[in-house]
């Protein structure tokens, strides 16, 4: 009696302790003692977190999930001291696991901004010159006084910017420097620089440089003649007469009928962009292009335009060919294209195990996708074109469905459409996507739908059949939370032994075993953790939750 009676009292113990609303118990991820250490885990994720504290905290508060915290534990054992944490977790009351703390620290405020905290952060400096006016010039021409990269760790906010000037005195004299790497951890430095203490020698370097002026110098088309449709080049030359440009430009080039003035009604065919120019600078080019095909026949001129914001003088930045050429629309062939979707070669992956990869042969069977985060992996969807000419480029759209018909009832997908390149008859393509729950609209569905694949969504094509443009995937919308009802395991139905796979729910195979009944399936699962599982014999596939 004695016995049973201690029993029970340290049963009703633990069953108080685990409910203790005076404690609360919080999981915290250790991101190491100093503040550099946990922006190297944190932001940089150069390093891994140190661990997980488990701890009960003595308070009737919970810190914040996802917030980040300085504290002393005052942990009784180890050598913790005051460290980071990045709390994971918070209960509303006590559990039976973790360090249990009465006299909790005072957390404070959260770190809001981690990366962007005072810290040691790495940069290499390049050195502009020891004048304003050598570094301005060096910094104007885009060079520097040498090509040492220093290693630098400078105590500061912001990361600096790679690419911006700074006056400052590191340790080896009050000079001006190009930043030319930075990190916002510390790295293995040669000098350690601190603008925050007294007479510190840092500010940001305001280098005034002369502006760029483009210059159009030539262009011409490389051919006499071609057709719509057709691949052809253009060359073009250009040069920069002004000072260094710090931002891209843009080479716009156009086709004019008949004459060689700019004008609105010209084509454009091409915006080709450009790297930013040094002084006198001169970039030569040869891009490919293609003859629009709606393009009319006739006699043009190449012209092209340079843009860019920094530009001081647009009145260079026009030029055209001095020779025209000749452009011949081609004769549009008899017949017509008919695009459809191959379910031979068109594979597909989700949650469905027992689902076959080709959806020609699916069957009876519908793929699961999980509602809450689910995807479904469309690896490849080879889209033919089985009419008698050539297809104009098209859309893949797809919809959520209750049935097999698009109409206006059924869901759009908000994620972007597939585009398709033109295909010749006869020929195919194959292309991929990947779909997710939250695709249509954000709804959290449940059920058996259907996702229709419509080819030639956008109907930039005439075809000879517009009734075979959609194809159907089955679906059925799990929600992976919500706990199966077990079968009676007073009825057996296997008699004879046989194998069972057990999964986790990211699909990978845990178990393998030979079972005579259901309940021997249920017990396999005791040597597993806690989770949701799906267990697969030859007669069907079941989810549990253990």
């Amino acid at each position: 009696m004695r016995k049973i009676t201690l029993v029970l009292f340290t049963f009703l113990t633990f069953i108080s302790w685990s409910q203790n609303p005076n404690y609360r118990y919080h999981e915290l991820q250790d991101l190491g003692p100093t503040i550099e250490w946990a922006i190297a885990v944190e932001c940089t994720h150069h390093y891994s977190p140190v661990g997980i504290r488990e701890v009960n905290l003595r308070q009737n508060f919970k810190l914040e999930v996802g917030k980040i915290y300085k504290a002393d534990l005052g942990l009784n054992y180890g050598n913790f001291g005051t460290r980071y944490y990045k709390v994971t977790y918070a209960g509303d009351a006590g559990t039976d696991k973790g360090d249990e703390i009465d006299t909790p620290p005072n957390f404070g405020a959260p770190i809001t901004d981690l990366c962007n905290s005072l810290s040691w952060k790495y940069i290499r400096p390049i050195l502009l010159g020891s004048t304003l006016e050598e570094a301005q010039n060096n910094y104007c021409a885009n060079l520097t006084a040498n090509t040492t990269r220093e290693k630098v760790n400078i105590k500061i906010t912001q990361s600096l910017i790679v690419g911006s000037a700074y006056f400052m005195d590191f340790g080896k004299g009050p000079n001006y420097y190009l930043i030319d790497g930075s990190s916002p951890e510390n790295g293995d430095a040669d000098y350690e620089f601190d603008p925050t203490i007294a007479n510190a020698v840092f500010s940001p370097a305001a280098l005034n440089c002369p502006k760029p002026d483009l210059q159009a110098t030539a262009t011409d088309f490389g051919g006499t003649t071609t057709t719509s449709g057709a691949n052809a080049s253009v060359i073009y030359s250009i040069k920069n007469i002004g000072g260094r440009a710090f931002t891209p430009s843009h080479c716009l080039i156009y086709f004019s009928k008949g004459n060689s003035i700019l004008s609105a009604d010209d084509t454009l065919i091409k915006d080709v962009t450009i790297d930013p120019l040094n002084p006198n600078e001169i970039k030569y080019s040869v891009p490919s292009i293609i003859i629009p095909a709606n393009i009319s026949s006739g006699t043009y001129y190449v012209i092209i335009q340079l843009t860019n914001s920094e530009d001081i003088n647009n009145s260079n930045n026009v030029i055209s060919s001095l020779s025209s050429f000749t452009i011949n629309q081609t004769t549009t062939p008899t017949g017509k294209p008919d695009l459809v979707i191959d379910p031979a070669n068109t594979i597909v992956f989700s949650n469905c195990f027992e689902c076959s990869a080709a959806l020609s042969d699916l069957g009876n069977k519908r793929h699961t996708i999980n509602n809450q985060s689910g995807i479904l992996n469309l690896q490849a969807i080879t889209i033919k074109n089985i009419g008698s000419t050539k297809s104009a480029p098209a859309t893949l759209q797809f919809y959520l469905s209750t049935d097999g018909i698009l109409d206006t009832a059924d869901i759009k997908s908000t994620s972007s459409s597939v585009s398709i390149a033109a295909i010749n008859p006869g020929s195919s393509i194959t292309v991929s996507k990947s779909i997710f729950s939250s695709d249509f609209g954000g709804l959290t569905v449940t059920g058996n739908r259907n996702i229709l694949m419509s080819v030639d969504d956008s109907k930039t094509n005439t075809e000879s059949n517009e009734n075979n443009n959609i194809t159907v995937i089955p679906v059925t919308f799990v929600n992976p939370f919500a706990k199966t009802v077990q079968s009676d395991l007073n009825v057996e139905d296997n008699i004879q032994p046989y194998s069972i796979n057990v999964y986790n729910f990211e699909g990978q195979k845990v178990l393998t075993k030979k079972v005579s009944s259901k309940e021997e399936e249920n017990k396999s699962l005791e040597s597993l953790k806690s989770g949701i599982y799906i267990i697969k014999s030859k007669n069907e596939t079941r989810k549990v939750v253990k």
